[in-house]
């Protein structure tokens, strides 16, 4: 039966969300992620526009998308779609906030890089849970460095350290 009303949630899940162009592969593992976070819920993501002076305030993060996160009448909390560079390419990631605007996940979608791609580790990635507001999130003082992600590991940490002053702003 918990079989037969999970593969109904993700079904319906997947008509619901929308975070981006992202390829079906890649829509799986949003959908999948958001359904550990969220259990039991149907989740609908509705995007924020996002006003223009966001994208010159935080320039380490590009394609930045945000939506709030609902289930029924409830709100969730904000799940933020973006993009920074590593050494040669760029890297997308979701990063999930709870509606107090806590960090509860961190998730590389898409690495196009050969190099540094070690900061796709969940142990890594974990480093970033419980955060808020941008605080406490000094790269080499309060997130360890990752060997063989000398470029993409202090990327990712200072987008996710703007998402979260974005975000912050956002749900004032």
């Amino acid at each position: 039966m918990k079989k037969v009303v999970l593969i109904i949630c993700l079904l319906i899940s997947g008509f619901l969300l929308h975070a981006g162009d992202y390829p079906k592969s890649v829509q799986k593992r949003i959908d999948k992620t958001l359904m550990k976070l969220f259990p039991k819920k149907v989740i609908e993501l509705n995007e924020i526009d996002l006003p223009a002076e966001f994208a010159s305030t935080y320039p380490s993060v590009k394609n930045v998308k945000i939506s709030r996160l609902r289930s029924v009448d409830l709100e969730l909390g904000y799940a933020c779609f973006a993009s920074s560079r590593g050494k040669n390419d760029y890297f997308d990631y979701m990063v999930i906030f709870d509606k107090d605007l806590v960090i509860k996940q961190v998730k590389v979608l898409i690495y196009r890089s050969t190099y540094g791609g070690e900061i796709m580790s969940r142990s890594w990635l974990k480093q970033f849970i419980g955060k808020t507001n941008g605080r406490e999130m000094a790269m080499d003082k309060d997130i360890d460095g990752i060997s063989g992600a000398t470029l993409s590991a202090p990327s990712i940490t200072q987008g996710i350290k703007d998402l979260s002053l974005l975000i912050t702003k956002i749900g004032e």
